[in-house]
């Protein structure tokens, strides 16, 4: 086997194995529309960690949901949604080269870097080369958050960043996250960017066709979000009906019951505003 097909068979494996990263990643919006994500929770402003504690618990990895094939759902484990940018039932070809049994094709990261991809449906994520990410303005600090990932080497942490846009020929996704790959030289294209399609491969025309799935929103579906919506839903009603039930509670008690309702309402606040910019219809969210 070359060094090449080496590489590239370490590289596979590392995205493929992404997926059941041992550390929870926590992430919140800041007043600027912007998303951040961080290991540690204390780093989380005090504000958005009760949400972003519970948005961590209520999204494992099988709550994604993959249009790779025809209408064919599967399992991811990305930490954070995105978003996709093209009107309903538009019809994307994509033209690929050739890498063996894999597709090649060209991305635009960011509106700035043209970045060369290996297409891997089966793999959950997005993988970059650290050169493309340093072209791209991205330092890897001590408080970037990172994801442990087993390779043939063992178990190693890898860097994961913020990508505000991922572009192939018109089909474009947004707010992807990436694990940062400094042991290749091409990235790695896997579901949370082709889990906002359903698409068809033409190989003898080295052809990819896109087209947006309207059953998926921001990578989930109808029944994910609303388990989503339970997660805050439920327990506010629950608290709302014990309130009602219980008029005459010591101050205390009532004090910190209170302050519970106030967090799960503004963490139900933050869910809604961001369903909104996913454009989540109402009816996914009961």
């Amino acid at each position: 086997m070359t060094l090449a097909s080496r590489t590239l068979r370490l590289g596979l494996l590392l995205l493929a194995l992404a997926g059941p990263a041992r550390a929870e990643i926590y992430r919140w919006t800041d007043a600027e529309g912007r998303l951040h994500f961080t290991e540690r929770i204390e780093q989380v402003p005090p504000q958005h960690r009760e949400a972003a504690r519970l948005d961590a618990a209520a999204s494992p990895g099988a709550d994604r949901v993959h249009s790779y094939s025809g209408s064919t759902s599967g399992a991811s484990a990305s930490p954070r949604p995105a978003r996709r940018n093209q009107a309903r039932n538009a019809e994307i070809q994509i033209p690929f080269a050739r890498v063996g049994s894999l597709m090649r094709v060209e991305a635009t990261v960011n509106d700035l870097v043209r970045v060369p991809f290996l297409i891997d449906t089966g793999a959950s994520g997005v993988s970059i080369p650290s050169t493309y990410a340093e072209q791209l303005g991205m330092r890897i600090r001590p408080d970037t958050p990172h994801v442990e990932v087993g390779t043939a080497n063992g178990v190693v942490a890898r860097a994961v960043v913020s990508l505000r846009s991922v572009e192939v020929e018109g089909a474009r996704v947004e707010n992807l996250s990436a694990i940062v790959n400094p042991a290749m030289e091409i990235g790695l294209l896997g579901g949370d960017f082709f889990n906002n399609y359903i698409y068809s491969v033409d190989a003898a025309k080295s052809v990819m066709t896109l087209v947006p799935n309207d059953e998926i929103r921001g990578g989930l579906g109808e029944e994910q979000w609303r388990q989503r919506f339970s997660t805050w839903v439920d327990p506010l009603e629950r608290l709302e009906a014990y309130l009602r039930d219980h008029p005459h509670l010591a101050e205390r008690e009532r004090a910190e019951l209170l302050a519970r309702q106030d967090q799960l309402e503004t963490g139900l606040g933050e869910l809604e505003r961001h369903a909104d910019k996913l454009g989540v219809p109402q009816v996914w969210r009961h």
